[in-house]
């Protein structure tokens, strides 16, 4: 089935269409704004002319390349201050960030939904905002991937919707996110930002010219007007194609979050709450229009054109979910002032208990492929298990951005004590003596985890770690490298460990312009393949001949088309070569990357089983590549992580702590 890799490349495939659309409209308008002033120049300086001419080459550069520049120049000047990704959209709304230890119960209960549904997801957990002004219900997703995401929801969300239709909002929410629209709609924010600011151009230089008399002034008021004009109407077609998009996508959404649930009563309860209560889910920020197609449902007034409107109308929608729906919607009372105390959350489900796993079946483990950013209500009821029979110190530790360094540190720790010795003099030599004694504290809980926590628990001290200062996160980064060399190699999972901790908090830290996919072809990636393939291979294999025959049977997938993927030798397969082999194929097509995770999972089943810690190789290696895999089911029990070197089990790398620290950071 494998609908996140087809919803993926839909998303790609509509970016560009949109793209081809947005030229054609910036040629529009630019040959309008020429029309504009051949009209002017012939009415106020050639009325002697008996035929007039239509073309005149120096006003078509003046005015087509001027106003192409300026859209464009307007679009990327809006693309460029998007940059920042999710949370500025949030701020922009007036939104505030939901801290990790709130002891709100209202939203430490909208905590655990996005945090279970991050963790079904395999993804990190996205920042949370609440836009407490705001009492219709609503929310949306914003960011420009997995690593930016941002989800926020207003007052009349957390206080008017129960957990399960919270969850059915949370859902649909993050299918935008495994889908691609938070891209697409940031594109479309931006490419349309570029026409808008000739009709606000056009706007402005009306208003200051009212009271100027002369013919210079006539001329200019007809050329604002023109531009006021050809602007809103360039504006005008472009919201079309942006709400046509928007409606779409929201079934996708609604569809794919009952996958996700299992209930759609949950969604369909949130949605009758919305067409039953006076305030809607309309938003009172003034800026709310310009966002109008990131929200849940409709945060406007209604449309006078329905190809206006953002969203599929709320009956239809409820519709699909319940066929039988009569079109009344309950009456729901609004938000009283002040805000009503909080509610209890739900009874806490059966803790997971850690323990020894079976091995599972190669079949099986190829099914996880068909669930790459699909999650089911098994994995919301796995992460909520999980969650609960969490540690308390752990799970207070996620929630402290100090506490957040402190475990994952602790989860790097050695089970050799001597080797644990050497890595905690150097947490003491690079931190604050309160986190060295939190992490001496943490590792008997970090001890006794099951293997399907370890990433997890990553994920839930992601939003803890963005509140750290830059300088911290250079010294954890730091940290980080050195403990993972503290005994002269590094594993696989202390590598994907270190990898991870980066890839997703680097765009917070450095915000980058996301790059499109750049390599169609696997014959462009062959080499890093081949160093992925090679190190997938030697997990758990006992000699080079078992690895070399496990690596051919993963190539096979990726040889369909005689491209060379080789088993590289342990010593072109260490930490920095194969650093260097995710970041280009982060850069990979989706098929590249879904015949490459293939051939991963071929590589592990060789032997006719798989680990619970091969398991949970594979999907941080996907994750590290923008795939993101739900956990596995039947791995809620299972033994530590992988220690097999990054090269090959007998492979020790000599690596200088020094060294390694520099070429982390």
């Amino acid at each position: 089935m494998n609908n996140f890799f087809v919803h993926q490349e839909h998303a790609r495939r509509q970016s560009f269409r949109l793209l081809v659309l947005f030229t054609l409209a910036v040629i529009g308008v630019a040959l309008a704004v020429y029309g504009a002033a051949l009209l002017s120049y012939l009415l106020f300086f050639n009325r002697t002319a008996v035929q007039p001419e239509l073309w005149h080459p120096r006003l078509f550069l003046w005015t087509f390349g001027g106003t192409s520049l300026a859209i464009l120049a307007g679009s990327f000047w809006k693309i460029n201050e998007l940059r920042a990704g999710g949370g500025k959209i949030a701020v922009l709304l007036g939104g505030r960030p939901v801290a990790p230890q709130t002891g709100d119960p209202r939203e430490k209960l909208l905590r655990n939904v996005v945090e279970e549904m991050a963790i079904a997801s395999g993804m990190p957990v996205p920042d949370i905002y609440l836009l407490a002004r705001e009492r219709g219900i609503n929310a949306f997703a914003a960011g420009h991937g997995v690593d930016d995401a941002v989800i926020c929801v207003t007052r009349g969300a957390l206080e008017l919707l129960d957990r399960d239709e919270l969850q059915g909002v949370v859902a649909h929410e993050f299918s935008h996110i495994l889908n691609g629209d938070m891209a697409l709609n940031l594109r479309l924010l931006g490419w349309l930002h570029g026409i808008l600011l000739l009709g606000l151009a056009g706007k402005a230089v009306l208003k200051g010219m009212r009271g100027v008399r002369g013919r210079s002034a006539g001329l200019a008021i007809l050329a604002a007007f023109g531009l006021y004009v050809i602007g809103y109407i360039g504006y005008f077609f472009g919201r079309l194609i942006k709400c046509a998009v928007s409606r779409q996508r929201e079934y996708l959404g609604d569809a794919l979050a009952v996958q996700f649930t299992r209930n759609p009563g949950g969604l369909a309860g949130a949605l009758k709450k919305i067409g039953g209560l006076v305030s809607g889910s309309r938003l009172d920020h003034p800026r709310a229009d310009e966002l109008s197609h990131l929200y849940f449902c409709n945060g406007l007034e209604e449309a006078w054109l329905h190809a206006l409107d953002t969203h599929p109308p709320l009956t239809e929608r409820v519709r699909r979910l319940e066929p039988r729906f009569n079109g009344i919607f309950p009456v729901v009372l609004p938000l009283p002032e002040p805000p009503p105390s909080g509610l209890d959350t739900t009874a806490r489900p059966e803790p997971v208990r850690p323990g020894q796993a079976a091995p599972l079946s190669g079949a099986a483990a190829i099914a996880l492929l068909e669930q790459v950013g699909e999650p089911v209500q098994e994995h919301i009821d796995h992460a909520r298990r999980l969650m609960s029979g969490l540690p308390g110190p752990l799970r207070s530790a996620t929630g402290c951005p100090l506490g957040a360094c402190a475990l994952v540190c602790g989860l790097l720790l050695d089970r050799d004590p001597a080797i644990r010795a050497r890595q905690l003099e150097t947490v003491e030599s690079l931190w604050i003596p309160a986190v060295a004694a939190e992490v001496r504290g943490l590792y008997p809980a970090i001890e006794s985890l099951a293997t399907a926590a370890y990433l997890p628990l990553l994920d839930l001290s992601l939003p803890a770690l963005r509140a750290l200062s830059r300088e911290q996160f250079l010294r954890l980064r730091d940290t980080v490298a050195r403990l993972s060399a503290a005994d002269n190699r590094i594993s696989l999972f202390e590598f994907m460990l270190r990898y991870l901790l980066t890839r997703h908090l680097e765009p917070h830290f450095n915000p980058r312009q996301p790059r499109p996919a750049q390599i169609y072809a696997v014959r462009g990636v062959q080499q890093q393949c081949s160093i992925v393939l090679t190190a997938m291979a030697r997990v758990g294999q006992r000699d080079e001949d078992t690895a070399r025959q496990a690596f051919d049977r993963g190539a096979r997938l990726l040889n369909e088309q005689k491209t060379e993927i080789t088993f590289v030798p342990a010593t072109e397969c260490g930490p920095a070569p194969l650093e260097q082999a995710l970041r280009v194929l982060d850069s990979a097509s989706l098929p590249i990357k879904r015949r490459l995770l293939a051939a991963c999972l071929e590589c592990l089943i060789q032997d006719g089983k798989v680990t619970a810690s091969e398991i949970e190789l594979f999907r941080a290696i996907a994750d590290a590549v923008g795939c993101p895999v739900p956990p596995w089911l039947d791995t809620e029990k299972g033994s530590p992580p992988a220690t097999t070197p990054i090269g090959g089990e007998n492979t020790i790398q000599n690596i200088n702590v020094r060294e390694s620290a520099v070429e982390c950071v």
